[in-house]
């Protein structure tokens, strides 16, 4: 057995690059194979862990090899020995530019796959990635089915890799394979599969489980006679003049929008159908009232299976609770010039205090509101059993309202 001359060795770089990405690579297609495992399972937030570790492992090797790239377009790799045929040299380039287009393709792939299913992507919950496209259902299916093929590629070619490379270890004897292994490329390729075993050990059901807490202030009754208590009886008995113009909304350029946090990237959502029932005037606060009716059956995040879930019986459980309402009665006014509204959100049937801060801009008979709320989705009742574990999907929601209205002006003199 031959052994390498001097100057036929790569580099130290070299190999601990070449090694990390063989060890992340090969945590690649573990973290794949169960996440597809837990999502047959009917394991949610596994499945979204599994997934976003194996995002967070793609984007470091994309990292890697473009590192690998630039060391190698300034280092010349040690020439073969001159031995090898030259059928074996030119198949070895080959092979060498498909392995490195590919480390490039692949993750570039589920990158566009990601955001074109509406799923942004961060880098180990520390920082969230731009988005490379719109989300776009037709558009997730062709990077879907680009990707998985290039995995199979990227199987094959490195398959074909390695066995050539045991070939030259066990029957030429020429020494090739020996100018990139050592001792620390080993000792690397090592660390990064233990690092892929560790995010399969993060990968839930476990976590942190939250505590629910303050679910329920009273249960709801869903009658009319129950929306009056909450919304009418601080009206004041001044006079019609005085009481505050309903408002008739323009529900095409109004929404009630939700941004909410999953493994790490933020994702946003809009109820599409909602109705509302607003007696507003920032000078009769007191006579001040506003009731909210949300359809829980039709959450649109841009993404199905998401929306899916959203409207199950561990969230909204929309077949048994159609529909959410907000009840406020009480509102005040707040230093800045805006408004404070102190209500009722009432979910699968129990209500909870909740205050929505928000502002109005009055021109003439116009009205436009906007307002954020802050809501603790486990306080809520929102998303039990698996999904009261917050590694990966937050607890914390954020809801923006846009309410643009006329309102009926009496007249005045």
């Amino acid at each position: 057995m031959s052994e390498p001359a001097a100057g036929q060795h790569y580099n130290a770089t070299a190999k601990i690059l070449h090694w990390a990405v063989a060890g992340l690579i090969a945590a690649q297609y573990a973290l794949a194979n169960l996440a597809e495992f837990a999502a047959e399972a009917g394991a949610q937030v596994r499945q979204i862990a599994l997934l976003a570790n194996h995002k967070s492992l793609g984007i470091s090797i994309l990292a890697l090899a473009l590192v690998r790239l630039a060391w190698r377009a300034a280092h010349r790799p040690p020439p073969l020995p001159a031995a090898v045929p030259r059928w074996q040299a030119v198949a070895s380039k080959v092979s060498h530019g498909l392995l490195y287009a590919l480390l490039l393709a692949m993750p570039l792939s589920g990158w566009l796959m990601s955001s074109a299913s509406a799923y942004s992507v961060s880098w180990f919950n520390l920082f969230q990635l731009p988005d490379l496209t719109a989300p776009d259902p037709a558009l997730k299916e062709v990077f879907e089915g680009i990707h998985e093929t290039l995995a199979w590629l990227l199987a094959s070619v490195a398959g074909v890799h390695i066995l050539a490379a045991f070939k030259h270890a066990l029957i030429d004897r020429d020494g090739v394979l020996r100018r990139m292994t050592s001792a620390v490329g080993l000792g690397v390729f090592a660390a990064a599969a233990l690092f892929g075993i560790l995010a399969l050990g993060g990968a839930g059901p476990g976590g942190r489980p939250a505590v629910q807490e303050g679910a329920a202030s009273r249960p709801a009754v869903g009658s009319d006679a129950a929306q009056e208590e909450a919304a009418g009886q601080s009206r004041v008995a001044s006079g019609a003049e005085d009481a505050p113009p309903r408002w008739n909304i323009d529900y095409g350029a109004s929404f009630i929008r939700f941004t909410g946090d999953q493994a790490g990237a933020q994702f946003q959502g809009v109820w599409p159908s909602w109705e509302a029932d607003i007696r507003f005037s920032g000078r009769n606060l007191a006579a001040s009232s506003a009731i909210v009716a949300i359809n829980t059956g039709e959450a649109d995040t841009q993404d199905a299976e998401r929306d899916d879930t959203l409207v199950g019986s561990e969230w909204f459980d929309a077949k048994n609770f159609p529909q959410a309402q907000y009840l406020a009665s009480s509102f005040s006014s707040r230093e800045d010039g805006a408004y404070a509204a102190q209500g009722e959100l009432i979910i699968k049937g129990v209500a909870t205090p909740a205050v929505l801060n928000f502002s109005v801009q009055a021109q003439g008979d116009r009205r436009v509101l906007t307002g954020e709320a802050r809501l603790d989705r486990i306080a809520l009742g929102v998303g039990t059993g698996e999904w009261l574990d917050t590694s990966w999907v937050g607890r914390e929601v954020r809801v923006d309202v846009r309410v643009e209205a006329r309102v009926h002006l009496a007249p005045t003199g």
